[in-house]
């Protein structure tokens, strides 16, 4: 069965879903997690999905219901998300609730907005019940609470400034009958946004009577927010940080003013009943865990929720030292965000137990309440350790977590005027800015606070990878619904593959590759982590055959958190085409302690695998290849069989209007194109909106466009490599938008065609 939407009726979403990972094998668990506006039931289907793009100049949109035990009718209700970062600190035994306590901890703002903020708490808003240290409209309060609704708070007379760190304490004296508070400015000539030289008057202390005694009702501690309601079963924190914190430590006890002074400057001496090091754990790979470490002789140990960013500089950072895991007392800080999100938690909606009878390929669970439709896409692997084909598609879910939900606000002041031509919106981009709790951000976006996004995860709707989604910037298909295009392709030229994905290849490594006769990419294989880029090396360089089918790959690094494999880690450093960077000191991974960034500057251009690596960018239109002078070689006859020597390669296609567009790759042998590399075709005409990729600026001038330099190009190359092994690049991100032209009939097509055949089914490639 097809099925065939016309976009002119689609709706706001009013059900989404996400599975809690991309893809299983036969006989492996697969969960589904929907939430509906409307409570009431849905209608569940598993669908192969085959087309995605709607254009009228292709073959439409493309699914075909698949017969499964799990299709049927299920209840779907509005689930709820916990957005934002913090730490959770069970206290059953009330060790950090008392008549008499010092809280202390360093603090760094990050905004100044007037909502209130947490930062160390024992707190239940509902029931007033606890204490806690809150930021409000830039200024430090503390308050206590017995439950009963009555509440004492001293609030600091001096604005925090945003981006300088701080040394907070607040003081509980239920013998002498008082609450205080003190702040003090802990900038050094690095750590902080302004040095020495700005006369900062923000130092604070004061007191204020207070005979409450704060209620033990809270059994949670809570670091970076406020608990909700600590009497309900679920643990929810709201008024979560924007900024840092370092060394939150509590005393059962009321400090002396000497004892305050020592805390201000490290010094955690004098029996504290809790004391955080939020650098325990770091290690030659990182600190890839959400345990928070107490140093106490009390064990009230934390857990990290919604990932907030960890190995960041703290209070103590002098500079000397960028890798964290060499200095991990100056990186005992985490990193908050009130739009952190790494899991929506939802339940279970949907079980698949994977069937035999589904075949590897691109499948989705689709949902459907009234008029409300959602794709949950899923991949589908061939049996663990098998291969069911000698084609391998290699999907490119870390580029599809990098890129999910990036959402149009943050993206227009910087984006709008670049691609020349005017956005045009989807309903996709409605509804993550209507329901953005549901969504979390991508890493093409800053947090609130202005800090660049680090972590992105699987576990949550990803609105714009649906099989028809199509980008705001040139209007067509992007990512999945792109390298559907390809899915498609290889339907209608009946070639038999599997497919896996990039979480799969990070996992298995050169295992999975080298089962196959040949790996093709698809459109945008952008990020990509060390342990992938080591499988196709050693894979080509013992025989493998690869097609790299698209434009701007294994461009960024990328790690995946060792305890939550759905969590991707992007730290973008100094260069790259990017509009947010790391912060100085931060430029290495939490999750694996590597250094983030380019994959180019660390040695490791894609030249040096495929052949190619990003010249160029630009949004509007696509244009084609001239052959060039390798194209009439012999070696290169049985790539360009049934091609004349004087036609264009793809001045056509689905995607601005040519096979080279978007993002296109260029042959580049000063940093790693093999020497006998084919230099098959050069693309042409692009215009003045195409630019030269920041990293091959080496200073900035006029001259830098399509119209004018002649680096901004994509090459089509081939080379050969060891044990009759062989390496193919298009290039361009439209390149498969192509395929499909004049009904497959076309010389993007054929040239495809043409090197996969060969790939496959030849023991020896022509030379």
């Amino acid at each position: 069965m097809t099925r065939h939407y016309n976009p002119a009726t689609m709706n706001r979403a009013g059900i989404r879903g996400y599975s809690d990972k991309p893809s299983a094998a036969p006989g492996e668990i697969m969960t589904f997690h929907v939430s509906a506006d409307t409570e009431g039931s849905m209608r569940a289907d598993v669908v192969r999905l085959i087309h995605g793009d709607t254009s009228p100049s292709g073959p439409g949109f493309r699914e075909e219901v698949v017969d499964c035990v799990v299709n049927g009718e299920y209840p779907v209700r509005r689930e709820r998300t916990q957005i934002g970062s913090y730490v959770a600190v069970p206290d059953p035994k009330g060790l950090c609730a008392g008549r008499s306590l010092t809280v202390h901890c360093f603090v760094q703002v990050t905004t100044g907005a007037d909502k209130r903020q947490g930062l160390v708490s024992r707190w239940s808003e509902q029931q007033k019940a606890g204490w806690a240290i809150y930021v409000e409209s830039g200024y430090v309060h503390f308050v206590v609470g017995d439950g009963s609704g009555k509440t004492d708070v001293i609030r600091s007379q001096r604005r925090l400034f945003p981006g300088i760190w701080y040394s907070v304490s607040a003081v509980l004296d239920g013998n002498q009958g008082y609450i205080g508070l003190w702040q003090k400015v802990a900038l050094n000539r690095v750590n902080s946004r302004f040095g020495p030289v700005v006369p900062l008057d923000t130092n604070f202390s004061g007191t204020s009577p207070s005979q409450i005694v704060p209620s033990a009702a809270s059994p949670t501690i809570v670091i970076g927010g406020l608990a909700e309601d600590q009497a309900s079963d679920t643990l929810w924190v709201n008024a979560c940080f924007n900024g840092k914190l370092d060394s939150p430590t509590i005393y059962s006890r009321a400090l002396t003013a000497g004892e305050r002074a020592a805390l201000a400057k490290g010094d955690r001496s004098g029996g504290p009943v809790a004391a955080w090091d939020f650098s325990v754990g770091i290690g030659p790979s990182g600190i890839g865990t959400d345990h928070v470490a107490d140093l106490s002789p009390h064990g009230l140990h934390g857990q990290c929720v919604n990932q907030p960013e960890r190995a960041c500089t703290g209070w103590n950072w002098d500079g000397t030292e960028e890798h964290f895991i060499h200095a991990p007392q100056q990186y005992g800080a985490i990193a908050f965000n009130e739009d952190a999100l790494d899991d929506c938690r939802w339940p279970v909606s949907v079980t698949l137990t994977v069937p035999d009878s589904l075949t590897s390929g691109c499948y989705a669970l689709r949902v459907i309440q009234g008029d409300n439709v959602d794709h949950i896409p899923f991949f589908v692997l061939p049996p663990r350790g098998t291969a069911t084909a000698k084609i391998l598609l290699l999907i490119p879910t870390a580029s599809y977590a990098a890129y999910a939900n990036w959402q149009i606000v943050p993206a227009l002041p910087s984006r709008q005027g670049a691609s020349g031509r005017p956005y045009v919106l989807h309903d996709f981009d409605v509804e993550m800015n209507v329901n953005f709790q549901d969504y979390g951000l991508s890493v093409y976006e800053t947090h609130v606070d202005g800090r660049s996004t680090k972590y992105t995860s699987w576990r949550r709707p990803i609105s714009n990878m649906r099989p028809m989604s199509r980008h705001r910037e040139f209007g067509g298909p992007w990512g999945f619904s792109a390298d559907l295009h390809l899915v498609d392709w290889l339907h209608a030229k009946n070639f038999q593959f599997d497919v896996a994905t990039d979480h799969d290849l990070h996992v298995e490594g050169v295992n999975l590759l080298k089962r196959y006769k040949v790996v093709v990419t698809g459109s945008h294989p952008e990020y990509y982590s060390g342990e992938m880029i080591d499988a196709w090396e050693d894979y080509l360089a013992d025989g493998g055959r690869g097609m790299y089918l698209g434009g701007n790959g294994m461009y960024w690094v990328v790690s995946f958190h060792p305890e939550k494999p759905w969590v991707m880690e992007v730290r973008k450093g100094e260069s790259g085409t990017t509009r947010v960077q790391a912060t100085p000191g931060e430029f290495h991974h939490s999750t694996s302690g590597e250094r983030g960034g380019l994959w180019r500057h660390r040695a490791r251009a894609s030249q040096k695998v495929w052949g190619v690596g990003i010249s160029a960018f630009g949004f509007d239109s696509s244009t084609y290849f001239v052959q060039m002078k390798d194209a009439s070689a012999t070696e290169a006859s049985w790539i360009m069989a049934g091609i004349s020597p004087e036609e264009k390669i793809g001045d056509f296609g689905l995607t601005g209007g040519g096979a080279a567009g978007f993002e296109v790759d260029m042959y580049d042998l000063a940093i790693g194109t093999p020497p006998h590399t084919l230099l098959i075709a050069s693309s042409f005409e692009h215009t003045r909106n195409y630019q030269l990729a920041t990293e091959e600026l080496r200073v900035s001038r006029s001259g830098m466009n399509g119209e004018e330099h002649p680096d901004v190009r994509g090459d089509i190359t081939f080379f050969h490599t060891a044990n009759n092994g062989g390496m193919f690049a298009s290039s361009s991100i439209t390149w498969c938008a192509s395929l499909s032209w004049n009904g497959y009939d076309n010389n993007v097509s054929k040239m495809t065609e043409n090197v996969l055949s060969a790939f496959e089914t030849m023991d020896v490639l022509p030379s």
